[in-house]
């Protein structure tokens, strides 16, 4: 039985022209493994994938004199971007058993294939092969017995097998090895290959001692459901255009956000998750995290992630919604149930898969929501999730909860940087505020009538152009729709009302919950049900099903539960009660409430938790039961619910909820505790019109007992607060640094004018982290107004310019030494705006800039590094410059290293491994002294370096993957440069950091250092 790999393999198969025609196979889009003898003497050959019908000229990189097998390196990609992107990291395999392996299979070209009037047409060929590894142990090579004879020779006599050198074979999706020869007096039933370990023996290997057909069968059909599950999701205030216009294709709508770890600027969480991976990502309701792990796993599965997160591609995604772990009894799902804990609608995988996708290192675990259990349950999670990498520590992991519900560094010891998905920036807001309304249009399309289609499409444009400063003349508004959600809420009240909006955030819950609850069957065409329920109806049946939900701490109901609730609630509605039972009526409220959603057979749930919050904190008001939160007060859960229901409140009510809470911190003993308590009855004062001036005198009095602030996370507590804290907030008089720092961080939090007439008082202040945070806070804040009102004068290191704005406001900012310039900045607004002074310069992501001529007017420049600038066609102006240090990273023209090469000698130069395709091709480079490479272990290849860099004086590797500690480098190649130095650094599977390399002959240790490390800055960061 043989293994049909689809796509993915066939698009690694490529044809070699050489002193015959052979066969190869693609390591990455630039590198070829193929037969030595059918490259023979040649040091160049041309290497054709039949996609294109291209031939790509290609040069020998490796050639050892023993193996029959030779690594070419293509002058410029051998397969299309597209394809390239898709195939992700490839995977290699060595046979680890005495027993025949069956179910293999060799791809590949052979002379028998070949079609036309003159033979000159090929056509890919597959055999269905059994590895046996007893019969070629002795001389090193693969020996495969083909499943069926081989046809018949041709009239001239050539083997039937002739051009299937050079072909790989494959165990599953693992490359075992590429086919050498075929043995005579074998009938052509054997073909010898050599394994793949022998010529790049630094990778990481796959242990083979079973192959499953099966399974790559199933992870095609797998990957295809995920993207039926995945690439699409509801788009708030579309939903009443019908289900097919109001699902919204990720694959072109999906807003990559920002997001924040450590002391850097902020990024987009892309490029920030390539390099992490184990990541907690944290966010509030609303923020994005669910809709960024859907979108991970439909794309991750099918290959279709870009250049940042390639090495996802091709990884097999479990999703976990820890909401459903509690639809199962509160267990959590074992390795052969992970696949059904994504609620995904596939068939059944074959027994074992998962094991086998996890021990192989192939495993993406997307664990979303571990906020949405109860808290009670989290360290079992915690736990669970611990267990689980530990026995397979190559499964890469992305887990999301909200902000405040697990201590900082609660995975810490597991290996997990953290992450915090920030609030959208303005030109986010505007590209969110447009998809949302090229969503809208598509109803139009369905409109019959042309006039009335013509008419709606003239509104929603003369909308969309008038929302954005609607937006901006609301302070409070604008705040509010800085998570996606939010912002869809107002752009869909923004649509209903012709432009009229809501000021405050319960109001616009108000607005939203009427939208969705009164009135939208007429208006969608729907017909008169035999259950027909109004807005106050439904409301009164939704809110005690919100606030089970709450008090049980789960996120959904099982059908029976939600009718079990329902029945208890219409006891005391009659007139309901007469016109539908409880079935009907949950049916009603599934289909038409627009709250309520059926994530998978049998589970009953919200739309968003914060609509289920609302509705929670108004029962709770409605039923005179706003005390009860108070005993919850304590639980992160029930914060947003306090809040709301202070909103909902009469004014004696939340007086009441108020001084209830200032005495029980009073009271407390523990200081967590009093705090929490202060700071909560500070978030009700805040958000109330008004409030007893006695009163507030006390709530503000306790606030400002708990400062200075402890610790980071503090600081985001007291953001919440707004512009309530910032005049509580204490200046730089009389605090160390580490307050200083904090404070900065919650006032660029606020994001309002009078916190930034606060920070100017931190300007001066000496401490390098006081001056990281005013700059992170440039990117929260109006650039404009920040620049002018805080960063002005200020002596910077460094800062990073993501827009025009930022860029034209850098003239406001004191001496900056460093500039990181990201996206497409027009050429000559960088001419005018460009600081003379700048001494080190990165430009990222940038499709504008066509050469560096804008460099000759910074005198004082030092370093220059560029990635992911496809146009950039001449590097010539940096010989006119005092640049000594050259940083390439991925994303560049496969001329960059041309250019360089004619470059004066640069004494430094660090390249990304995405970048080293580019040097692989070209020959021996005498220019460059100090190399620091930032790379994958699996793709470290010394020789080429040490052959491409005859002149180096210092090597530094900075590792980007984790490695099993006990791995062995090889770095012999170093024997070619005797006094070399060489840095290995990088980090380990269970979080510790690699500081160094103990040497044993020619090969290397990784070592490990024994306290927790962070993951490595690409060189163009540095």
């Amino acid at each position: 039985m043989t293994v049909d790999l689809g796509g993915f393999a066939l698009d690694r198969v490529v044809v070699v022209q050489g002193e015959g025609q052979g066969s190869g196979v693609l390591l990455d889009p630039y590198t070829v493994l193929t037969a030595r003898h059918v490259v023979g003497d040649r040091d160049a050959v041309e290497v054709i994938h039949p996609s294109s019908g291209v031939p790509v000229s290609c040069r020998v990189r490796r050639s050892d004199p023993g193996p029959d097998a030779v690594l070419l390196a293509a002058d410029s990609m051998v397969i299309g971007g597209d394809r390239a992107a898709r195939l992700g990291p490839i995977r290699y395999g060595r046979v680890a058993t005495d027993a025949p392996l069956p179910h293999c299979q060799i791809v590949g070209f052979p002379e028998i294939q070949r079609y036309g009037d003159h033979g000159e047409d090929l056509e890919y060929d597959q055999y269905g092969v059994s590895v046996l590894p007893m019969a070629g142990r002795l001389r090193d090579l693969l020996v495969c017995q083909l499943d069926q004879p081989a046809a018949a020779e041709r009239g001239r006599g050539n083997s039937p097998l002739a051009g299937l050198s050079g072909a790989p074979v494959f165990a599953g999706g693992a490359l075992l090895g590429v086919v050498t020869q075929v043995p005579r007096d074998r009938h052509h039933l054997r073909v010898e290959a050599v394994p793949v370990e022998t010529l790049v023996p630094d990778r990481h290997f796959e242990d083979v001692t079973d192959v499953h057909p099966q399974d790559e069968l199933f992870e095609a059909r797998y990957a295809a459901d995920l993207s039926a599950r995945y690439r699409s999701t509801e788009i708030f205030g579309i939903e009443e255009l019908g289900r097919r216009e109001s699902r919204w294709d990720l694959d072109t709508a999906y807003l990559s956000l920002e997001a924040g770890g450590g002391e850097s600027a902020p990024q987009r969480i892309d490029a920030l998750l390539a390099d992490r991976p184990r990541t907690l990502l944290r966010g509030e309701a609303g923020a994005g995290k669910t809709t960024l792990v859907r979108w991970l796993a439909a794309h991750a599965a099918n290959g279709t992630l870009g250049p940042k997160l390639r090495r996802l591609n091709r990884l097999v995604p479990f999703v976990v919604a820890l909401r459903d772990v509690q639809a199962r009894g509160g267990r959590f799902p074992a390795v052969s149930e992970l696949l059904s804990a994504g609620r995904v609608v596939t068939d059944d995988a074959p027994e074992g898969w998962s094991r086998r996708v996890l021990e192989a290192g192939r495993g993406l675990l997307l664990v979303d929501g571990l906020d949405e259990i109860p808290e009670r349950d989290r360290e079992e999670a915690r736990r669970w999730l611990t267990a689980l990498l530990d026995r397979y520590p190559r499964t890469r992991c992305l887990a999301t909860v909200r902000p405040s519900a697990v201590a900082r560094d609660w995975l810490a010891e597991e290996g997990f940087a953290e992450l915090t998905l920030l609030p959208m920036n303005d030109q986010d807001i505007v590209t969110f505020i447009g998809a949302w309304h090229d969503a809208a249009r598509l109803e139009c399309d369905q409109l019959h009538e042309a006039g009335r289609a013509a008419e709606e499409r003239e509104l929603l444009g003369t909308l969309e152009a008038s929302l954005l400063p609607r937006l901006v003349e609301s302070p409070a508004l604008y705040r509010l729709v800085r998570t996606p959600l939010l912002c869809a809420v107002v752009c869909a009240l923004h649509r209903r009302r012709r432009g009229l909006l809501p000021t405050t955030r319960w109001s616009l819950f108000r607005a939203a919950l009427a939208m969705l609850l009164g009135g939208r069957d007429a208006e969608r065409g729907v017909g008169r049900s035999d259950v027909l329920l109004d807005s106050d109806e439904q409301h009164a049946l939704l809110q005690p099903l919100a606030l089970r939900l709450l008090r049980t701490g789960q996120e959904q109901l099982t059908h029976d539960q939600a009718i079990e609730q329902l029945a208890l609630t219409m006891r005391d509605m009659p007139r309901i009660r007469a016109r539908a039972e409880p079935e009907r009526v949950l049916r009603f409220l599934l289909d038409r409430s627009g709250l309520l959603a059926e994530p998978s057979d049998g589970a009953v749930q919200f739309i968003h938790r914060t609509f289920q919050d609302y509705l929670a904190a108004k029962e709770l008001h409605e039923s005179g039961r706003l005390s009860e939160a108070l005993k919850h007060a304590h639980e992160a859960a029930w914060t947003d619910v306090i809040v709301m229901g202070v909103g909902h409140a009469t004014r004696k009510e939340a007086h009441h909820v108020v001084r209830r809470l200032v005495r029980i911190g009073d009271t407390a003993r523990h200081p967590v505790v009093r705090r929490w308590h202060h700071l909560l009855a500070a978030l009700c004062a805040d958000s109330l019109l008004s409030l007893d001036a006695e009163l507030m005198e006390k709530v503000r009095a306790r606030v400002a007992a708990l400062l200075p602030f402890k610790d980071a996370a503090e600081t985001l507590d007291f953001a919440r607060l707004g512009d309530w804290v910032v005049d509580l907030l204490p200046g730089p008089e009389g605090l160390d640094d580490r307050q200083a720092e904090y404070v900065v961080k919650a006032l660029t939090e606020i994001r309002s004018a009078s916190a930034r007439r606060a920070l100017r008082g931190f300007a001066s202040h000496p401490a390098a982290a006081v001056r990281l945070e005013l700059v992170a806070g440039w990117y929260r804040h109006p650039a404009e107004e920040y620049a002018r009102d805080v960063l002005s004068g200020v002596r910077l290191d460094s800062v990073t310019v993501p827009s025009r704005a930022h860029l034209t406001a850098l003239a406001r900012l004191g001496s900056v030494r460093g500039l990181v310039l990201t996206g497409d900045l027009e050429p000559a607004d960088l001419e005018a705006h460009l600081p003379a002074g700048v001494r080190g310069l990165w430009i990222r992501q940038n499709r504008k800039v066509e050469d560096l001529g804008l460099l000759r007017r910074l005198p004082d420049l030092e370093k220059v590094s560029l990635s992911e600038c496809p146009a950039l066609r001449d590097i010539s102006a940096l010989a006119d410059t005092g640049v000594s240090s050259l940083g390439i990273g991925p994303g560049m023209s496969p001329e960059i290293w041309d250019m360089i090469s004619g470059l004066p000698r640069l004494p430094e130069v660090g390249l990304h491994d995405g970048a080293l395709h580019d040097v692989l091709p070209h020959a021996p480079t005498p220019n460059i002294r100090h190399l620091h490479v930032y790379i994958a272990p699996d793709r470290l290849d010394l020789d080429v370096l040490c052959r491409t860099f005859p002149d180096l004086r210092y090597l530094s590797l900075d590792l980007v993957d984790p490695m099993d500690a006990g791995t062995a480098l090889d770095l012999s190649p170093l024997r070619h440069h005797p006094g070399l130095p060489v840095l290995v650094s990088g980090r380990l599977h269970d979080g510790m950091r690699i500081v160094g390399a103990e040497e044993l002959g020619d090969r290397f240790i990784v070592m490990r250092e024994q306290v927790q490390g962070s993951p490595s800055e690409p060189p163009e960061a540095r």
